[in-house]
């Protein structure tokens, strides 16, 4: 459990939270030219990463993958040796720091009924049920925070998807979705901008960040009812300020290169 509460007392909530993070401070390290902060933010990098492994959060595992993949894919289009070093060390790494147990964990998430907790089976059930409450109530849902009284058990949906379309109605689902996305696409545009013209300034790198981070919660809070929660809108905002950052720069650029010719 997160030993400072709040909401991070749920050690899947500390785990998303924790995917989301671990992409920023990565790029930060890799674009500081300044060794002791490369050492601070790849530090804090690795300890998250151990944050992550010992909550046993099979959301927030998968999550972390998807994201590892996303950051190795964008940074090796421009230093593939770094890319490959990086994924190599933080193999080694997890399997370092992996507790004995955590193996029977993960198995769980192929084979539900493995799980001897039985919270798998039992979010499973759920999750098909949000569905079908989704399909019953399409148009404005059950209510902000009302699936449970249709749900088994009283529990919540576990699915940040099915939890707004259960409870605010199937179109709600699909702005909930561009939210996400249409940051993620702005985002790409920065970064395609930048290797074209092979740039490695901090904002080619943010950019880089900030789509692993959005793409880690859209995958770890499929497993989690966290659509209110702030995780992502906190990311959302980060990606709308580097936009805004990044064509002012671009702005102030084009005026001096008009002064010049002026």
């Amino acid at each position: 459990e997160g030993a400072i509460k709040g909401l991070f007392d749920n050690s899947n909530d500390l785990a998303l939270h924790l995917v989301t993070m671990v992409p920023l401070a990565f790029v930060l390290g890799l674009e500081n030219k300044n060794p002791l902060r490369k050492i601070i933010f790849w530090g804090t990098t690795l300890l998250m990463i151990s944050a992550i492994i010992i909550t046993f959060s099979r959301g927030g595992f998968i999550g972390l993958i998807v994201m590892a993949f996303v950051l190795v894919r964008k940074i090796g289009r421009r230093n593939k040796s770094m890319a490959m070093a990086a994924l190599v060390l933080g193999a080694v790494f997890f399997l370092a720091v992996m507790p004995g147990a955590y193996a029977g964990r993960l198995a769980t998430i192929f084979d539900s009924a493995s799980d001897i907790t039985g919270s798998s089976s039992q979010r499973t059930v759920v999750l098909k049920r949000s569905i079908l409450v989704a399909l019953r109530y399409p148009l404005f849902g059950v209510g902000l925070g009302c699936f449970h009284h249709k749900s088994e058990q009283e529990l919540g949906t576990h699915n940040a998807y099915t939890q707004v379309a259960s409870e605010m109605g199937i179109a709600a689902m699909v702005f909930y979705i561009i939210f996400m996305v249409h940051p993620l696409r702005k985002l790409r545009m920065i970064e395609r901008e930048m290797f074209e013209r092979n740039e490695n300034s901090r904002f080619y790198y943010l950019a880089i960040g900030l789509q692993a981070s959005l793409i880690g919660y859209m995958v770890s809070s499929f497993f989690a009812a966290v659509a209110y929660q702030w995780y992502i809108y906190y990311l959302v905002t980060y990606a709308i300020c580097l936009r805004r950052l990044y064509y002012l720069q671009e702005m102030k650029k084009l005026e001096i290169a008009a002064d010049k010719r002026g």
